[in-house]
């Protein structure tokens, strides 16, 4: 999950309106989010055939993407 200078979007709402879009790549979910999103963000990224992982940690999710505050998802953009 490590960034390797990747463009992403961070957050359920930029994610699924960038899904709408057809712009993200892959989308790495927090194990320890809620199982809610966690559910949601799995079902959005299915529904659009977009590859996802769940691992790490929302602190650690922030701290790969230089992200201040902790976060659920991150969504890899298309190139």
């Amino acid at each position: 999950m490590a960034n390797d200078a990747k463009k992403v979007v961070i957050g359920k709402r930029q994610i699924l309106r960038e899904l709408k879009r057809d712009n993200i790549a892959e989308i790495f979910i927090a194990a320890d989010a809620e199982t809610e999103y966690i559910t949601e963000m799995i079902a959005a990224a299915k529904a659009h055939g977009v590859g996802y992982r769940i691992g790490s940690d929302m602190n650690a999710i922030a701290a790969s993407y230089g992200i201040e505050v902790p976060s659920g998802a991150v969504g890899v953009l298309k190139a």
